[in-house]
Parts: C-alpha cells; structure tokens; sequence
C-alpha cells in the first residue's frame, strides 16, 4: 500500500480476516446495530464501520447471509470431524465469519457503498461468463457448419452486450439491488401482444410492471 501511495495510485486492498489490523472489537458488541450503519447489495443486508489504523483507512463489512452459510459450512464439517475444524478454533472464527475487510485510499472520496461495489466489480468478469452459461446457454453449440457457427456465436456476442447494457441502466436507476439483468428479462416475458381480428394489440401491462421499465428508461410500452 505503501508503494501504491508513493505512486500517486488510488487503491481498494482486502485484508485478510488473520490480519493485525482489522478491528473486529464492534462486532463484538452486544448493540452492533444500533451503532453502525448498513445498506442493501443485490437483495442482501451488508453492515460495516469504518476506521483509521496507522494512519490507513479501512472499512470492515459484514454480509449476514454469508455469515450464516460459512458458519453453517464450518459446524458441518466440525461435525463430520474434517482435520482442523475444532470447537475452539470455531469459537475464535465465530465474529469473523461473513466479514470483508478492506484498506482504501485517502484519495478516494465515494462512501462506504460505492467503495463496496467498486471491489465487488473485480467478480464481473466471472459474473458474464455465469450469465452466457447459465442464462444464454451460450456454452455449447452442437453447430456442425462453420459459417452457421459465426453467426451464432456472433448472436451470443449481441446478446451480451445487450444484457450489459441492461445491466449499466440498471446501475444507472441504482436498482441492482433489487433486480439483476435476469429479473429485467423474465418481467419482460409478461409483456404480450394479442392478435385480435387481424390487429395486434399490447395486452394489459401492470403499474409496477410500467414504473420499473420507465426508471430504466424503457418506456415504450404504450
């Protein structure tokens, strides 16, 4: 951090939960949320306080839904009697489960959220090839023509970007921590047209249906 500093580099480091400098002693306290604050990150509860050492700044954040599934993970292979996994060594980990530490620069001037979401983008990467296997089913092709298989990966290319582009207005409208890209595209399905007498009509659309689109700027349903 120190070169980084020397650098004129701005930068979000995490921690190790084993490092010296973390300071766990507010999640120790019976009235941790009274005291600390918390916002939401794609539908989950995340607190954390924020704290000098040695003239760094750091931000220690605690997702609670983590917190369960790592300390659930742990009693189960404590019970299982996997090598290292002991009662003592638990009751140390206990106020450490879900928790992310992290050291930012002085320079940088975004709140605790936007710090938050700025290192969580690092797993984008990881995020997009999720969305093309799992979402577009773009991992497998059974194309047995080259020029056939051009033209679907180039179709699985445009759709990538146009979920990005639902994601960045998602972002835009600060509603990702409601809906994900996926949500956006299954509410979307709703929306029919019905073919009456020869003419197409849009069916019936709900309110909410019509104020999500129109904070993302998709309002032309009328």
């Amino acid at each position: 951090m120190k070169a980084l500093e020397d650098g004129g580099v701005q930068y979000i480091v995490p921690l190790r939960r084993s490092n010296s400098a973390v300071n766990y002693n507010p999640l120790l306290q019976a009235d941790f949320k009274k005291t600390n604050e918390f916002f939401i990150y794609q539908k989950r509860i995340i607190w954390y306080y924020q704290y000098e050492n040695a003239k760094k700044k750091y931000i220690t954040f605690l997702d609670e839904r983590l917190r369960v599934d790592e300390e659930q993970d742990y009693l189960q292979r404590m019970k299982e009697e996997q090598e290292g996994y002991t009662r003592e060594d638990y009751t140390q980990k206990l106020h450490k489960f879900g928790t992310l530490t992290i050291a930012h620069s002085s320079k940088l001037s975004q709140t605790a959220e936007q710090l938050y979401g700025i290192y969580k983008q690092r797993n984008e990467i990881e995020v997009m090839f999720d969305a093309y296997k799992n979402f577009l089913e773009a991992d497998k092709t059974y194309m047995q023509n080259r020029f056939v298989l051009e033209g679907w990966l180039f179709v699985n290319f445009l759709a990538m970007i146009a979920y990005y582009k639902l994601f960045d207005r998602l972002r835009d409208a600060k509603l990702l921590h409601k809906y994900s890209p996926r949500d956006i595209i299954e509410i979307a399905k709703a929306i029919h047209q019905i073919r009456i007498r020869g003419t197409w009509h849009k069916a019936e659309i709900t309110k909410k249906t019509k104020d999500i689109f129109k904070k993302i700027k998709i309002d032309r349903l009328t």
